[in-house]
């Protein structure tokens, strides 16, 4: 009878430890003759580095107890004695800890084979003229911002990719630094891919064999590489592919510093002809004395740079730092911190409003942008800021 009793009772502490600490899946507690009460069952799917929980084994247990008689002998109890030692060893903390990882795990999994089966939307390049979205809202913070891969000595030039693409050149970027006079470019690099562009891989260099071109306000468009020809009132275009020049006087405009963007402490040098594009096609900003140095935006022809509309705006253009354009509206930049430049300004050439109080700000790498342009087609702004190239994500109402 001694026996039973220290073994009944040695057996019912251990069972508790079991199912407080272990499982949480049921109580225990004494009643005033010592008996054990506990759940029928227990549960656990997890895989654990000493194997699954023994639950068949604590099953067993729990029957042996319900049978519990004076029959039972020494070696029973033993055996009982071992089993619930093994028993304990599953401490309830790492079945916890355990059970969440594996909740996590499961998580991702799923997430991971849903994404999988989605198919993705296949990219259409919009057309000319295809503005279905509103107003700019915001731009994002910088992406992807790095040093130009001819170093910071070159803290003018231009870059980007070409919203027109020729066949096999739509995953092209394009690079180009003026000298470290900051006036005329030599050549343009380009990189058939974007991480090519990012590791500085394999790429081809395009040299100007006449026409260099003067300031960063030139952009790639259908193949063309577009800007201000050399100490000229002109504009150029180089084929990229056949490498030919054609040029064409941009009526009364200024040039060689005239009508430069500008900060309040300093002006940009050679930003007299800024280069755009758009949703509407290619575009040139810019100013004549006729203008009394305002802004004048014209849509240019492609094929021999001739105008084909104009309109004149009431912005100073020495006043803004930058412009570009998005679906035929023009935003202007300027100055508010080395690390803040604010778009405060818009002109619609659609219904020939003009708004000074926009106030959309973003931040810099570095103090100077000398080069920003959208890109209708990933609907990003290509910025070149102090030798270093960034690109930023609009948001449109």
């Amino acid at each position: 009878m001694v026996l039973l009793t220290d073994v009944g009772v040695r057996f019912g502490f251990f069972l508790i430890l079991i199912l407080i600490l272990i499982l949480s899946l049921a109580s225990a507690d004494r009643d005033a003759r010592g008996e054990a009460r506990a759940a029928k069952r227990c549960y656990c799917d997890l895989q654990m580095s000493d194997g699954p929980f023994p639950h068949q084994q604590l099953d067993e247990l729990y029957l042996i107890s319900q049978n519990c008689s004076l029959e039972l002998n020494k070696q029973q109890a033993q055996n009982i004695t071992n089993k619930v030692d093994e028993l304990e060893k599953y401490d309830r903390l790492k079945v916890t800890q355990e059970h969440k990882r594996n909740i996590i795990l499961k998580r991702s999994l799923t997430s991971c084979q849903n994404a999988l089966l989605v198919t993705p939307t296949p990219y259409v390049s919009p057309q000319p003229g295809s503005c279905s979205f509103g107003r700019l809202k915001a731009v994002s913070n910088p992406r992807n911002s790095m040093l130009n891969h001819f170093g910071t000595s070159y803290s003018y030039g231009s870059w980007g990719k070409d919203p027109l693409p020729a066949p096999g050149k739509e995953d092209q970027y394009w690079l180009l630094a003026l000298t470290s006079s900051n006036r005329f470019g030599t050549k343009i690099r380009v990189y058939s891919s974007y991480s090519k562009f990012l590791t500085k891989g394999t790429h081809k260099d395009i040299n100007f064999q006449t026409h260099n071109p003067q300031g960063p306000g030139g952009v790639m468009y259908g193949d063309a590489y577009y800007y201000n020809c050399y100490n000229l009132d002109k504009l150029c275009k180089f084929n990229m592919t056949t490498l030919e020049v054609i040029s064409a006087t941009l009526p009364f405009a200024g040039f060689n510093d005239k009508f430069p963007y500008c900060t309040l402490a300093s002006c940009y040098l050679y930003t007299d002809m800024d280069l755009a594009t758009d949703e509407n096609g290619l575009w040139v900003l810019y100013s004549t004395a006729f203008s009394l140095g305002n802004l004048i935006v014209s849509r240019l022809n492609t094929t021999d740079l001739s105008l084909l509309e104009s309109w004149n705006t009431t912005l100073f253009k020495r006043s803004a730092s930058n412009a570009f354009l998005v679906c035929g509206i023009v935003y202007a930049t300027r100055y508010v911190s080395p690390e803040i430049e604010e778009i405060f300004y818009m002109f619609d050439t659609t219904t020939g409003v003009e708004q000074y109080n926009l106030k959309i700000q973003f931040r810099k790498i570095l103090p100077g942008i000398q080069y920003m342009n959208y890109n209708p087609r990933d609907k990003k702004l290509y910025v070149y800021s102090d030798a270093y190239v960034i690109s930023y994500s609009l948001t449109f109402e």
